[in-house]
């Protein structure tokens, strides 16, 4: 894969066979302002777990099917995350998924629609009617994820859904599913009750865990972290807020290779039927 921008470019080869050695290439790219194209082969899918200032936004592109947005940031962040896109030549998106309505996870949502072209809307059942109002002006179609349910987008690309805590505010936590071989499981909240009902449910082992709530609450516990046993922990930036120290503590102690997209900038997966590729990008913001 070729990536030509601004920065220090790490690449991870990760295989799915247990006790296969993680492979680790650094190289130095030119200084330049240029797009990053995925280049995804038939039968990869894209992850990008953009590194926006304030809030969450990951980009994943199923080539030939479908691409979507999980998270449109918080509205300080606007440029940031039309900059990233601009770089990844994404001029379209067909769906938008909000596992919250929060700024944070939420805010850009009606820019996007109106720029974007963005056909759809995925939100917790429990929003759909709060979507709808928000929405109404939006020429889109608002939709939602049912609790404990599998959504299937193409033949190699599934969402399983999981329960939520009952609560004010809408939330929607979900495992996706590449080849039936890969997981990557965003979840949308973290305390210890939702964590065990997750795991008494079946929860499986996960490849990818993104952190919920930026990190700064009380779940993700030691408990949680052994029993889904990720390889990776994503965690996203929220202003004025910082990651637990006892949660960066437990991942360190999990042997978790652990991205702050604050620190490390972007983080870009491939995925195939045999194993997955991790890079790290840091975008050149205008104001930088």
């Amino acid at each position: 894969m070729r990536i030509s921008l601004v920065g220090l470019v790490c690449f991870f080869v990760l295989a799915t066979m247990l006790g296969c050695e993680v492979q680790e290439v650094m190289t130095t790219i030119e200084e330049e302002q240029a797009e990053l194209h995925l280049q995804l082969d038939d039968d990869e899918i894209g992850f990008v777990f953009l590194d926006l200032p304030n809030g969450e936004a990951t980009y994943i592109d199923i080539p030939e099917k479908e691409s979507i947005l999980i998270g449109t940031g918080a509205k300080d962040s606007w440029e940031s995350l039309r900059l990233r896109l601009k770089k990844l030549a994404i001029t379209s998106i067909d769906t938008i998924v909000l596992p919250r309505f929060e700024s944070e996870y939420s805010a850009n949502t009606e820019k996007l629609i109106a720029q974007y072209n963005v056909k759809t809307v995925v939100v917790p059942i429990q929003g759909q009617k709060q979507a709808q109002e928000l929405l109404q002006k939006d020429n889109v179609e608002i939709i939602s994820w049912k609790n404990d349910q599998s959504y299937e987008l193409s033949d190699h690309f599934q969402v399983k859904t999981v329960s939520s805590e009952v609560s004010l505010i809408p939330m929607l936590s979900f495992m996706i599913m590449v080849h039936d071989t890969h997981s990557f499981f965003f979840a949308a909240e973290a305390s210890e009750t939702i964590e065990e009902k997750w795991l008494e449910k079946g929860l499986p082992a996960v490849e990818v865990l993104k952190v919920a709530e930026f990190g700064t609450g009380n779940g993700t516990t030691e408990s949680f972290l052994s029993k889904i046993d990720p390889q990776v922990a994503i965690l996203f930036s929220k202003q004025n807020a910082k990651p637990s120290s006892q949660l960066l503590e437990r991942l360190q102690e999990t042997w978790i290779d652990t991205y702050e997209t604050s620190q490390n900038g972007s983080v870009i997966i491939k995925a195939n039927k045999d194993d997955y590729q991790l890079v790290t990008v840091r975008f050149q913001d205008l104001d930088s």
